[in-house]
C-alpha cells in the first residue's frame, strides 16, 4: 500500500509540482503546458520516463480529459452536464470510480475490489489530495485521474 500526496498551488497550473509519499520523497513529477493546446500534463517517475499524460480535448463542449499511458488512451472523463453540482463520466474499462467527484473523495475499484481512496485536504493553500492506494500497480492512473478532475473543476470554478 502506498500513501501519496499531490500538492499543487493554483499558480502551478502551467507548471511542474511533485507527487510525494508521506515521508516528502518525489514520487512522480508532473509538468503542465501552459499556452499549449491541447492543454496536457505529463507525469513522470523519478527516473524521467513517462508514466502517463491527461490531455485536455479543447474543442469538446463539455470538459473532456483522456489519460494515456503506453501510447493508448486508458480512460475519458468528461464532465456532464448540470446545473446544481459538478458530475463527470469516466470511461475507463480498468477502473471503477465511486463518490463524490465535487469534493473528491472517492474510491477506485478494480474487478470490483478496492484500490484506492482519494479526498481532498480542504485546509491547504491550493488544491492538495491524500491518495491510499492498496495496488501500485494503478498508481499512474490514479493520480492521472485526479489531475484531469482538479484541472477540470478549476475551470469550471468549482471547489466544492
Amino acid at each position: 500500500m502506498s500513501q501519496l500526496y499531490v500538492r499543487q498551488h493554483f499558480f502551478n497550473l502551467g507548471g511542474r509540482f511533485d507527487v510525494t509519499d508521506f515521508e516528502g520523497k518525489v514520487c512522480y513529477t508532473v509538468t503542465g503546458s501552459l499556452l499549449k493546446v491541447p492543454k496536457t500534463f505529463q507525469i513522470f517517475d523519478p527516473a524521467g520516463h513517462e508514466i502517463a499524460k491527461v490531455v485536455h480535448r479543447p474543442f469538446s463542449f463539455l470538459a473532456t480529459f483522456d489519460v494515456e499511458m503506453n501510447g493508448a488512451v486508458v480512460a475519458t472523463i468528461k464532465k456532464k452536464l448540470s446545473f446544481l453540482r459538478d458530475q463527470y463520466d469516466i470511461d475507463s474499462g480498468a477502473v471503477d470510480v465511486e463518490g463524490s467527484w465535487t469534493g473528491l473523495h472517492f474510491t477506485v475499484s478494480a474487478q470490483g475490489r478496492p484500490i484506492a481512496k482519494i479526498h481532498e485536504d480542504a485546509f491547504s493553500f491550493g488544491h492538495a489530495y491524500e491518495l491510499d492506494i492498496d495496488n501500485e500497480d494503478y498508481e499512474g492512473l490514479i493520480v492521472a485521474l485526479v489531475l484531469a478532475i482538479d484541472y477540470a473543476r478549476s475551470e469550471s470554478g468549482s471547489t466544492s
